[in-house]
């Protein structure tokens, strides 16, 4: 049987695809396959996926009409044969070591999923770029029990990434875990019900996976629904605690989650692409406050918590009803940068007493 089956879900990134897909051929473990779905691409994805294909029969490629990240995973599972299943995107890269030293880990202890570390690489237009190594300080976990009452420090790593993470195909078979066909969120969907069914989690401490953040990425585009999808995810992630009975214990995630999804929305409205006027923006803020949940959560969140001196202010302005400012803001950060210094001074412009952020 196979190792691994990687699976890369392909929208139009023909400009970053091949350094993809030659980091997965170029694996020091060559007993795997690399299952590439091409969803609907209107560039020269398809032709690059064929011309692999063609040249290496570890390469297989399905070809459909564009129905989304999370439909194009699931058809690559359908079609998986490896014990473990990998995820990459098509605009990352990976180590070459990627899957020998994981899958040695994961075979010894035969786990349900696998977590290790990546490296965050951040270009900017000019293609100049910076990294930072994120690297998991967690333990491994043998039961489920043991996995829940410790979600927190899962939680404060990359919880809902699939690329840092190896699962056991078996495990997903038994429990049904699939995607969803929802657009946005779907991986953090997936996760979720990964989670449901946790018991055995091994911890690699490191890194292999160069997640790419660009300047024009996908994430930075206007999503006229994404709200509704996000909050989609933060009442499944509440749901998910109810299920465990560890409401209490994780009060604090589940209000994050739904900041997130407040959090999320700004950051939409700030896109170039949103044509809504600020007036009309504003007007949407001040219905999802209206959300009771969300409202809680804004109100509970001390800002003295929050390690992020960004979102410390974006929640700080929300918190005031500030709506404007904190929209101006996220507009600043997402035109300069979060790490320019310009955005810092005019944070500690307004002149907050540290005070004003207790609860």
């Amino acid at each position: 049987m196979l190792d691994v089956s990687v699976i890369m879900p392909i929208y139009n990134v023909e400009k970053y695809l091949e350094k993809a897909i030659k980091s997965v051929l170029n694996q020091t473990n060559k007993n795997f396959e690399l299952i590439l779905v091409n969803d609907g691409s209107t560039d020269d994805a398809l032709k690059i996926c064929r011309y692999y294909e063609k040249k290496d029969n570890r390469v297989f490629v399905i070809n459909q009409e564009n129905k989304g990240a999370g439909y194009a995973r699931n058809v690559g599972l359908s079609k998986a044969t490896g014990s473990y299943i990998y995820f990459i995107d098509p605009d990352d890269y990976v180590e070459p070591n990627l899957i020998e030293e994981n899958i040695k880990i994961a075979k010894e202890t035969c786990t349900d999923v696998l977590m290790f570390g990546f490296i965050e690489v951040t270009t900017s237009i000019d293609e100049s770029s910076t990294s930072r190594v994120n690297l998991p300080k967690l333990t491994s976990s043998k039961e489920a029990r043991q996995f829940r009452t410790q979600f927190n420090r899962y939680y404060s790593f990359a919880p809902y990434a699939l690329w840092n993470k190896l699962y056991r195909r078996e495990f997903l078979i038994k429990n049904n875990v699939q995607f969803s066909n929802q657009k946005i969120g779907e991986d953090a969907l997936f996760n979720l019900d990964v989670y449901r069914h946790l018991e055995k989690v091994e911890i690699n401490p490191h890194a292999y996976y160069h997640y790419v953040y660009r300047a024009n990425s996908a994430v930075n585009h206007y999503t006229k629904d994404r709200f509704k999808q996000e909050y989609k995810v933060a009442k499944s992630f509440e749901k998910l605690m109810k299920e465990w009975d560890e409401v209490l214990r994780y009060k604090t995630l589940i209000n994050k989650e739904y900041w997130n999804t407040m959090y999320l929305e700004i950051k939409n409205l700030s896109s170039k692409e949103c044509m809504l006027k600020k007036e009309e923006k504003i007007k949407l803020m001040v219905r999802i406050m209206e959300n009771e949940k969300i409202e809680r959560a804004v109100i509970d969140l001390s800002n003295q918590a929050e390690k992020n001196r960004f979102v410390k202010t974006l929640l700080f302005l929300v918190k005031k009803k500030k709506y404007s400012l904190a929209l101006n803001l996220m507009r600043l950060r997402m035109d300069i940068g979060f790490k320019s210094q310009k955005l810092l001074n005019i944070i500690k412009r307004l002149g907050y007493k540290k005070g004003d952020y207790a609860q």
